[in-house]
């Protein structure tokens, strides 16, 4: 399992998504729009929203694509005749990005908490953490189920943005809901990106309870992408 972590986490490193859509644009969008709006709760939302958007983008566009080149090349097949269990290749394969996606999330939150005079206590660095790291193995273990629907580059390209851009906007990341539809509210409420963001918040601004429930959500989230990861590796590949 370590080799394969370490394995792993190498190739995550060099993907060449990972600077684009993890790094440089949640960097770039939380400067630009946290010096345009000026609202004093605004430095919070912007810069938890795109530490989220990072993570999100990092599984469900980086991961996704790695996933489908190594399904292409029968890297899942091999392990169906390995003695190595498919829930350690999961496992160790989901750690090493999960690891990858919150290095990202940390080095947004440092610009974003630099450039605005977010405190930062070590109790709200680790309540931040651990939700960012239950939520970046769920969304890296939804890529091993996304990454199976496709075929090709163009249909995982079109998936993968279809539904981080739904659960990008059916969320309050960037403006309020209260004005909207009562079905986009009703939505949001079963939107895992939203927990991800109530989450955050509630880790920087030391809402306990707000915080706890998040987490319990976005658990009970890692838990059904986990069996849908296993669930994706042991069905037969027609592909």
């Amino acid at each position: 399992m370590n080799t394969i972590f370490m394995l792993s986490l190498k190739s995550a490193l060099r993907e060449p998504f990972l600077l684009f859509w993890s790094i440089a644009v949640p960097i770039a969008g939380t400067l630009i729009l946290g010096y345009l709006v000026h609202q004093p709760d605004y430095a919070i939302r912007i810069t938890t929203a795109m530490m989220a958007m990072g993570i999100l983008f990092y599984g469900l566009t980086t991961t996704v694509f790695s996933l489908l080149a190594q399904r292409r090349r029968g890297v899942f097949q091999l392990l169906k005749v390995t003695p190595l269990p498919l829930s350690a290749f999961v496992v160790s394969t989901s750690g090493a990005g999960t690891l990858v996606s919150l290095i990202c999330g940390l080095l947004v939150l440092t610009v974003g908490s630099l450039a605005f005079q977010i405190g930062l206590s070590p109790e709200a660095l680790l309540m931040t953490g651990l939700v960012c790291l239950v939520a970046g193995m769920g969304y890296v273990l939804l890529s091993f189920f996304v990454s199976r629907l496709c075929r090709t580059e163009a249909q995982t390209s079109i998936t993968a943005n279809l539904i981080s851009m739904s659960l990008l906007l059916l969320s309050d990341a960037f403006y309020s809901l209260d004005a909207a539809p009562a079905i986009v509210i009703q939505l949001s409420r079963f939107n895992p990106f939203q927990w991800f963001l109530n989450g955050l918040r509630g880790a920087l601004l030391r809402d306990y309870l707000q915080w706890r429930f998040s987490l319990f959500v976005l658990a009970g989230f890692l838990g059904l992408a986990l069996l849908l990861a296993i669930w994706s590796l042991k069905a037969n590949d027609q592909r």
